[in-house]
């Protein structure tokens, strides 16, 4: 498949132009929350039995996908590394609290892991949440990942302020059971050229983790939480008389 940025940006304007309400005889509605915009690459010609071909990385993107002060995070810390994080007033889990939770319904577990997008981790407590939380991070792919996989292991404050800034840019990026990739870019309220640089940056990196680059792209897909899905292809924006 071919990757036209020029296609990318026309099909992008599209998705934020389809996510207003329109109705003939009426006035445009926009939703009164700021919708994010999801960018969607389904693959093809992959063999997801061999686990070579499989994807699990954390990429940081080149702008921010977080509006807020916070990532969606838990910091499970000891020690400075812990009172910095609540200094922050970031959700924490020190020791204790993980062998606590070790003793909790394997419902609770999972409430607690579905609960946070990210856990960074200290690195001498790695061991504690292999032992005790493994089997409910690991499944949903949110077990914490050193570099170069990831960047959810860390060492003192510093790197915990490093990380927390990062991650405002990081997303997740998980080819498992089924070939494609669906992953937040944006929000609406972003410049369009600050989300095309977060695609393009997708895109790119996608390529390069495949055997034959662009060929496995089947095809693309830009949508707002509630709006149309804008499939990036000139016969698509055609038909929708974009």
């Amino acid at each position: 498949m071919k990757v036209n940025d020029i296609l990318i940006k026309r099909s992008l304007n599209a998705a934020i132009n389809f996510s207003v309400i329109r109705k003939e005889g009426f006035k445009d509605k926009v939703r009164n929350f700021n919708e994010s915009i999801d960018f969607i690459i389904n693959l093809k010609d992959i063999n997801l039995k061999d686990p070579k071909q499989r994807i699990d990385k954390e990429l940081i993107l080149p702008n921010k996908i977080i509006t807020g002060d916070l990532p969606n995070m838990c910091i499970i810390a000891s020690d400075e590394v812990l009172s910095e994080a609540k200094k922050r007033g970031l959700d924490t889990l020190d020791k204790n609290a993980l062998e606590k939770m070790n003793n909790e319904e394997k419902n609770n577990k999972k409430k607690f892991v579905k609960k946070y997008e990210f856990f960074v981790v200290e690195d001498k407590l790695m061991r504690d949440v292999a032992r005790y939380l493994a089997r409910f991070l690991g499944p949903v792919g949110k077990m914490p990942k050193p570099f170069p996989s990831g960047y959810g292991i860390i060492s003192n404050k510093e790197e915990l302020n490093t990380a927390v800034e990062r991650y405002k840019k990081v997303i997740r990026i998980q080819v498992k059971k089924q070939p494609i990739i669906q992953v937040k870019v944006g929000k609406k309220s972003m410049q369009n050229d600050e989300i095309f640089e977060n695609i393009k940056a997708i895109v790119d990196y996608i390529a390069d983790l495949l055997p034959h680059k662009f060929n496995h792209f089947k095809s693309m897909h830009i949508k707002s939480t509630m709006g149309k899905s804008i499939k990036i292809s000139e016969e698509f924006l055609k038909n929708a008389g974009v």
